[in-house]
């Protein structure tokens, strides 16, 4: 079966355009390890001229230009809230939202990805290029930091606005994507989410970039040995994918705080469940009389692991998975076709219960040492480590495949060298919660983003009291507020 999936140096020079890279509608289809639906694969029938506008998109372009600008400063002023924020080694490696955006935002800010966020044109039910399940984004030629976004909206005698120049259309209820390159990441229209659920999907899709799972990169897991009985079989990029989207979504809130909706990974309590798909029989259609009908029992040993897969499969229509084009009918459905066609797969993913990452925590400087790690002269990046960096990699077996690459690049001197450089004593112990205030910053943005939830802030108000004062609008850049657990 084909591949059908869709998995940046920030630009300080504000007059210079990075653009993503130009990509076929097979490129789009092969891109995978996202937390959006990505490009849509089922996209249904072109807009007639005057279709319906699409819910809740801008009522014009001069409201989308604005919108737009909103958009960017809200993001701008969670990479500045993430990037004012200490390290906090005592609050546990992957357990701190605080401490996952603040590498989420340095991951960007150290131009490790360029980062695009686009906003909904007015007109894309004038469109013909985008179906009535998708919406058209702008502005796909500059970064986030960068001013000057537009897009051609004028009409030509049919009514149809035809320049997509700067657009990219995507499914409808997509919140983020990170491109196979691993340089290209997308949020789309922040201000529809959240702060809470836009630090959740800024964090996952950066956790794509830092999992280097893609081809050729140093922590690619190879394909198992397929099963001898059966001809359908899911390549590496299969594997890869549902990995990076398995430790995405185990990554994007922490586990056991009131933002996490995925469960403990320490209940045993699973709930297993059937999943049935059709396989074309000889005359390669569905819904045919030579169709095989296939089905088996999910075996999961944890709830978050079981939540996690529930979630990226929903049931079809007649357990049509793949539609008559040799398609997937949306990007997730490759897993419940090899999960029940293929039992390598299904025994991976059976087994994978808690998430291996060269790099969990969205760390640039591990990203350095692995960088490093290739060239075999990596005592630089190695002290560049903090202590927050340094006690994820002392857990071996949650950080395994940064040590695979150690042990396949480094010869037993130069591994024995990093070894000692890691192992020095990092911090341990719970420690208060605390974040510095940002210009724009309210009690209530502050709530969302780090809480989750904005009425939260009467919380942060009644431990800071002493700090604020009697008004809780007058909060000062650089205040370093305590917060409440997540």
């Amino acid at each position: 079966m084909g591949s059908h999936l869709r998995s940046s140096q920030q630009q300080n020079d504000q007059s210079s355009t990075t653009s993503p890279p130009e990509l076929s509608q097979d490129g789009f289809q092969q891109q995978y390890g996202n937390a959006a639906m990505q490009q849509a694969l089922a996209s249904g029938s072109p807009n007639a001229a005057g279709g319906p506008p699409r819910p809740d998109a801008p009522k014009s372009k001069a409201a989308a230009l604005v919108r737009h600008r909103q958009n960017r400063d809200r993001v701008d002023r969670l990479i500045r809230s993430g990037l004012a924020q200490e390290a906090d080694p005592a609050a546990g490696a992957q357990k701190s939202r605080v401490n996952l955006l603040r590498n989420t935002c340095q991951w960007i800010d150290e131009g490790e990805a360029d980062l695009f966020v686009l906003t909904p044109t007015h007109d894309a039910h004038l469109r013909p290029s985008v179906s009535a399940n998708q919406t058209a984004y702008f502005d796909t030629r500059l970064t986030y930091d960068q001013g000057g976004a537009d897009y051609d909206a004028t009409l030509d005698a049919a009514g149809q606005a035809t320049n997509d120049a700067g657009l990219e259309v995507n499914d409808s209820t997509s919140n983020g994507s990170m491109y196979p390159d691993g340089r290209t990441m997308m949020l789309y229209d922040p201000l529809s989410q959240s702060e809470g659920s836009l630090v959740a999907t800024f964090v996952h899709e950066v956790q794509h970039d830092a999992d280097q799972h893609n081809g050729g990169q140093p922590w690619e897991i190879p394909q198992p040995a397929p099963h001898p009985t059966r001809s359908t079989t899911a390549s590496a990029e299969y594997y890869n994918a549902y990995q990076s989207e398995f430790r995405a979504y185990w990554m994007q809130n922490p586990e056991g705080s009131s933002a996490d909706s995925f469960g403990s990974s320490t209940s045993t309590a699973v709930t297993n469940r059937r999943i049935t798909v059709r396989e074309p029989g000889a005359d390669g259609q569905f819904m045919t009389k030579d169709d095989g009908i296939f089905s088996v029992s999910t075996a999961f040993t944890n709830r978050r692991q079981q939540n996690i897969f529930n979630h990226l499969i929903r049931a079809q229509p007649n357990d049509i998975y793949m539609d008559e084009a040799g398609d997937f009918t949306y990007p997730y459905a490759y897993m419940p076709i090899y999960y029940v066609l293929d039992p390598a797969f299904k025994n991976m993913v059976d087994a994978y219960t808690q998430p291996e990452g060269g790099n969990l925590i969205n760390s640039p400087r591990v990203q350095a040492l692995s960088a490093a790690l290739e060239k075999g002269n990596f005592s630089t990046e190695a002290q560049a480590l903090e202590d927050l960096d340094r006690q994820y990699l002392q857990d071996r077996s949650r950080s395994k495949p940064f040590w695979d690459q150690a042990s396949r690049s480094l010869d037993i001197l130069q591994l024995t060298i990093l070894k000692n450089i890691i192992n020095q004593s990092a911090a341990a112990g719970s420690t208060p919660h605390t974040i510095k205030v940002v210009s724009g910053d309210t009690l209530s943005a502050i709530a969302d983003r780090y809480l989750n939830k904005a009425d939260r802030h009467g919380e942060i108000y009644s431990k800071n009291r002493a700090k604020i004062g009697a008004d809780p609008n007058a909060l000062s850049v650089g205040m370093e507020l305590a917060l409440p657990p997540l």
